[in-house]
């Protein structure tokens, strides 16, 4: 029978087939991107531990650095906890500060558990002296006798910390050292983007459920209204960033975000009905069918790790999350996917493979010269004590010499052992940058080489900026000047003067050293930075070991600078130049001119 001409055929679908498909697709896409919100934010928070457990790795290896400095043997004597021959660590607050000045880390020093220096404060603001270590870190220390690294309650805060045991000459574990960070302060970004991104996905589940609901209590729907509902969630669709798309029982592509078209470099109207085998290579195809053919059978999610050739033809390394849905019948009736690229992700944790083993290397060497320099000192120490004494017994000058001669060579040994332990630590592995006021890290150095210049008579005027910030490692930076202002006070006139100055220059901060001694020959100025290397003068001196300017280069590179030397010639001075990042710097009247003398 003809329908009647004019006569409109109504081409509708059964409502509940509707209702059913939609709601399954709706369902399905929601814990999709639950999914993905939930390993997304997974991998973040496990890069921020990660991030927190290198810091507190740092700043321990900083406290023990700190220690080292004021003696190697702990001991308790008369209620108080000692390193070395008399410093005392109880109420000594310094040490904490520091690391807290260095790292951002909070550190406190334990004798028996209970703290007797620390920065962690009370609730009132005062230092929690006096208070003790519980849970976990003292179940390892004091009953395990191991180090502890991990989440620990400190008086009512959460932290991410760090704990090594003290041990006293015979192994006793006498104390511990501790280093840690509020994990409130160091996850604060991490929370806030957790917060938006799992309020954004179940805003977007909430309301694919909402609008699935809707569906199944409306019945009838023309196809003008139908055509609008699927325009709006391709919509928003679009407006998800990974790419998403759905396929049918046959495996033809018949939904995509604008994502995935990016991802493709092909219009939403070329993918559309077709398969895997017209969008991709071969060897891939196939793998996308099989495992496409796998959900369709088994049904639920699917998970896996593949690759996909990018819009410019580059292979992306990519996880897929698939699900995959029946019809009324409990037929196969298609997929959906999204996938997330993982490239970087990958990149980076080979970059961190090389890193550990470069590091362990690295670790191996520095541990390697340890060992040397602690077996040099031990016959060493008897030597330093006996020559001064036979000297003082032999009046035979031509005997005094020889001890004289004795006891120079057993301090360039001591020396040389310390300058190549030096080295040894700084090319182990790149420091983390922080601000460091560059002014008094120069001033601190002052201070560690103020004998050798009260010696010489020679003044050390320090004109850089007070403000002035640069990015680095403070002590290495410290080690840094140490090196030039003791090279700068061995070859500076008697009674002369060095000059310290720096100011910001297309965007660097440039540093100098300047003495008026010598002066180096032009031939020496690129090989003064050479390890071993000694000027002609320096050759027979054996109280110099050829290795502070190598330091001082390794540094620099750490740093991502530059160091080079000028002088204008034998008897006018040497200048030493570096440059260093910037994070800040004077005002601009503040900065010193370069003085004339120091330009070549």
């Amino acid at each position: 029978m003809k329908r009647p001409v004019g006569q409109r055929e109504d081409v509708r679908l059964p409502a509940s087939k509707i209702s059913v498909v939609v709601l399954f697709s709706a369902v399905s896409i929601a814990l999709v991107m639950m999914a993905a919100s939930h390993l997304m934010l997974g991998q973040i928070r496990e890069e921020a531990v990660r991030q927190a457990t290198r810091q507190q790795e740092s700043s321990m290896s900083a406290m023990w650095e700190q220690m080292a400095r004021r003696g190697r043997n702990f001991r308790i004597e008369d209620g108080k906890l000692y390193v070395g021959d008399y410093y005392v660590l109880n109420g000594d607050n310094e040490i904490p500060d520091r690391i807290f000045a260095i790292t951002g880390s909070r550190a406190t020093i334990f004798m028996g558990n209970v703290r007797v220096a620390t920065n962690i404060m009370r609730s009132d603001g005062t230092r929690a002296i006096g208070t003790r270590m519980i849970g976990p870190a003292y179940q390892a220390i004091f009953r395990e006798g191991t180090r502890y690294r991990g989440e620990a309650d400190i008086l009512g805060t959460p932290y991410f910390t760090a704990y090594d045991p003290i041990r006293d000459m015979h192994g006793k574990i006498i104390g511990a050292l501790f280093v840690g960070v509020k994990q409130s302060e160091y996850l604060a970004s991490y929370d806030r983007i957790n917060l938006k991104i799992r309020a954004i996905s179940v805003m977007l589940g909430m309301f694919f459920v909402l609008l699935a609901v809707l569906l199944v209590q409306v019945r009838k729907r023309s196809e003008n209204a139908l055509q609008q509902q699927l325009a709006f969630q391709q919509l928003l669709l679009d407006t998800i960033p990974s790419p998403i798309f759905s396929k049918d029982a046959q495996g033809r592509y018949n939904l995509c975000n604008k994502a995935f078209q990016d991802y493709v470099g092909a219009p939403r109207e070329e993918l559309l009905g077709k398969s895997v085998f017209d969008l991709w290579p071969g060897e891939l195809a196939e793998q996308y069918q099989k495992m496409d053919q796998a959900i369709m059978e088994s049904s639920g999610t699917q998970i896996y790790e593949s690759q996909v050739r990018y819009a410019d033809g580059t292979l992306r390394d990519v996880l897929f999350h698939k699900a995959s849905f029946r019809d009324e019948k409990g037929m196969p009736g298609g997929l959906v996917g999204v996938i997330l690229d993982i490239t970087e992700r990958k990149e980076a944790e080979m970059e961190n493979s090389r890193l550990a083993a470069q590091m362990h290397q690295s670790r191996m060497v520095e541990s390697l010269m340890i060992q040397l320099n602690h077996d040099l000192n031990t016959p060493l120490t008897p030597l330093f004590a006996l020559l001064p004494m036979i000297k003082k017994q032999v009046d035979d000058p031509g005997l005094q010499r020889m001890l004289e001669i004795c006891q120079q060579c057993a301090n360039q040994i001591k020396g040389l052992a310390e300058k190549s332990l030096d080295l040894v630590r700084i090319s182990s592995g790149h420091p983390q940058l922080i601000p460091v006021r560059l002014a008094a890290t120069a001033e601190y150095a002052l201070g560690e080489v103020a004998d050798s210049l009260m010696q010489r008579g020679v003044a050390c005027n320090n004109e850089i900026p007070a403000d002035l910030c640069v990015r680095g490692s403070a002590e290495q930076l410290t080690l840094l000047f140490k090196n030039l202002l003791g090279n700068a006070a061995r070859y500076a006139s008697t009674n002369g003067e060095i000059k310290l100055g720096a100011a910001l220059m297309d965007g660097m901060v440039q540093v100098w050293v300047q003495d008026d001694g010598e002066g180096l020959d032009q031939q020496h100025l690129a090989l003064v930075f050479n390890e071993f290397f000694k000027a002609d003068v320096a050759r027979h001196d054996v109280s110099t070991q050829g290795l502070g300017l190598a330091i001082c280069k390794r540094i620099i590179a750490n740093h991502d600078g530059r160091i080079w030397a000028e002088s204008p010639g034998k008897g006018l001075g040497t200048t030493i130049f570096f440059t260093l990042n910037a994070t800040g710097a004077a005002p601009e009247e503040a900065k010193p001119e370069q003085p004339g003398s120091s330009q070549v």
